[in-house]
């Protein structure tokens, strides 16, 4: 990550989540030579504040946080880390999923990559009323051990008012991290309050924004836009990757792309069409 954010600041503006959002409002017209470009995190693990808040600290560059409230300071094993743990004890190489769809699972034919990704995705199906029954189902198919609990994963609250005060913007990720677009308008509503609350109570502000869980197409809706602007956020982001043109932003959509993971030279692609293209990249 250092190496990534240095290659940022020679090559493109980072900006904070107030130059972002006055981006997306259009109260700035002026157009830089280079693409402007601000760095988010999701979820609130544990290293975004021990790796994460460090290397954006030394180098004066604002991360934004976007913490799932219901896991702040937890040692809970949140549903795709759960998946994964089961995939990789699984005691059967192939089995099937029969909820909320068909889904045969060959971890020798596929790997585990690949076997995880068709889990995930079968578990952001619409269709996925019950998560429960999902996890409870692939242990059982999988014949899986259950992940420990012992281990903090997230950061807490006095870590979060630490990078609050060390320059460092904390945005919303609902409260339990539910995909949207299972749930009815009532039961999205309930994960919109408490996040905006819990973060006034515990950092002295409400958030100005939101990340929707996976932030995928398919995992939000008109709707899930329409009752995030009700209850106030200024602003939303999604996870289905593209870049963001000056005048054409949708605010309560706001696209990125991630790069963990990704190799130098990817990363250095993404970063080489950012700055041809003069756009905005969260």
């Amino acid at each position: 990550m250092r190496e990534q954010i240095s290659y940022l600041k020679r090559h493109a503006s980072l900006v904070t989540l107030e130059e972002a959002l006055a981006f997306v409002d259009g109260t700035i017209h002026e157009r830089m030579r280079r693409c402007r470009v601000l760095i988010t995190f999701d979820d609130g693990y544990l290293d975004n504040y021990e790796i994460a808040f460090p290397i954006l600290r030394s180098h004066g560059v604002q991360g934004v946080f976007f913490l799932t409230t219901g896991l702040v300071g937890s040692c809970e094993v949140p549903w795709w880390d759960h998946a994964a743990y089961l995939l990789r004890t699984a005691r059967k190489r192939r089995f099937s999923l029969r909820y909320p769809a068909e889904l045969v699972v060959d971890i020798a034919r596929d790997g585990l990559t690949k076997s995880l990704s068709g889990i995930l995705s079968l578990y952001k199906h619409p269709g996925n009323a019950d998560p429960a029954r999902f996890m409870r189902e692939l242990a059982e198919d999988a014949q899986a051990e259950d992940p420990p609990t012992t281990q903090r994963r997230f950061l807490d609250w006095e870590e979060a008012r630490e990078m609050a005060a060390g320059g460092m913007a904390i945005g919303s990720h609902t409260h339990s991290h539910r995909v949207l677009s299972q749930l009815g308008p009532e039961q999205q509503r309930q994960e919109w309050p408490n996040p905006a609350r819990c973060l006034k109570e515990q950092l002295g502000r409400e958030p100005d924004a939101l990340a929707y869980p996976v932030g995928l197409e398919t995992s939000f809706s008109d709707q899930t836009q329409q009752l995030a602007r009700e209850t106030g956020y200024r602003a939303a982001f999604s996870f289905h990757g593209g870049t963001n043109l000056p005048g054409t932003t949708q605010r309560y959509d706001i696209k990125r792309v991630g790069v963990g993971g990704q190799s130098w030279p990817r990363f250095r692609v993404q970063a080489a069409i950012c700055r041809l293209t003069g756009n905005y990249w969260p």
